[in-house]
C-alpha cells in the first residue's frame, strides 16, 4: 500500500508540474505600439566678419559672411581713409586702419548665442612673388613699430605655442545681433622698413578668418573646443 501511495503521489506531482509548465506557456501577454519620440531644430549659428575701416563694408551690406577684403565697397575706390587703398601704396612709418570685429546674426529668428574666435595669419612675399607664412613675431621684427599690433582687451590670445597663426577668443557670450569690439584697429608700419635692390618696399598680407561654436554648453572648456574647432577646419 505504501509503494502504491508513493507512485500516486508521484504520480500527481508529475501531473502538477506538467499543470504548471501548461500554466505559463499559456499566460496572456501583449505589447505597445512603438513611441517615437523625434528630436529635430531649425537652429543655426550666423557670424559676419566686418572691417568697415579697411574696406568700406558694415554690417548692413549684404554680401554673406565675410567680404573679401582685396577692394573698397563700391563708391569708395578712391577714398584714402579706407586702409585697403592705403595698403596698395603704404609708405614706412604709416598707420594704416584696419578693424576686425564679428557679429552674431539673427535675421532668420533661429540663432543662438555663440562664442567667436578670430584666426590671424602673417605672409610676406619672397623674391619670386611667393606667399610665405611666418609667426607674428617675424612680421612684427620685419615690418611693425616695436610695440607691434595693439590687440584689445577683450580679445583672450588661446593661440597654440609656436603656432604660425594667432588665435583670439572673444571673452564674452555673443548674444543674438551683438557685436564684439574689433580686435584691433590700426596696423603700426615701422619707419624702419627697407625697399629691395629694384627700390620696391616688401609686399606683405594679413589674413583674418572668424569662427563661432554654440554657447552655454554645461562643462565645455570653450578655449579647447575652439582651438580643435579651428583646427579641424
Amino acid at each position: 500500500m505504501k509503494k502504491k501511495r508513493a507512485g500516486l503521489v508521484l504520480t500527481s506531482l508529475l501531473i502538477i508540474a506538467v499543470i504548471a509548465v501548461g500554466l505559463t506557456l499559456a499566460l496572456l501577454s501583449t505589447s505597445t505600439g512603438t513611441k517615437t519620440n523625434a528630436f529635430s531644430s531649425n537652429k543655426n549659428i550666423d557670424i559676419q566678419l566686418r572691417e568697415d575701416q579697411w574696406d568700406g563694408y558694415t554690417f548692413d551690406n549684404k554680401e554673406g559672411d565675410s567680404t573679401t577684403g582685396e577692394e573698397a565697397i563700391e563708391g569708395r575706390e578712391t577714398d584714402m581713409t579706407l586702409g585697403v587703398n592705403q595698403a596698395k601704396a603704404y609708405l614706412p612709418g604709416q598707420v594704416i586702419p584696419k578693424n576686425p570685429t564679428v557679429k552674431n546674426n539673427n535675421e532668420k529668428g533661429n540663432g543662438v548665442k555663440t562664442n567667436v574666435a578670430l584666426k590671424v595669419s602673417y605672409y610676406l612675399y619672397n623674391a619670386q612673388n611667393e606667399e610665405i607664412q611666418v609667426t607674428y613675431e617675424a612680421f612684427k621684427d620685419g615690418l611693425l613699430t616695436e610695440d607691434g599690433i595693439e590687440f584689445d582687451e577683450k580679445w583672450d590670445n588661446i593661440s597654440i605655442e609656436n603656432s604660425l597663426t594667432q588665435i583670439f577668443l572673444y571673452n564674452k557670450t555673443l548674444d543674438l545681433n551683438e557685436e564684439t569690439t574689433a580686435l584691433f584697429s590700426a596696423v603700426p608700419l615701422s619707419k624702419n622698413i627697407e625697399a629691395n635692390e629694384k627700390g620696391e618696399l616688401p609686399k606683405f598680407n594679413i589674413k583674418v578668418q572668424a569662427y563661432a561654436i554654440q554657447a552655454d554648453v554645461d562643462g565645455m572648456n570653450i578655449a579647447a573646443e575652439m582651438v580643435k574647432f579651428i583646427n579641424a577646419n
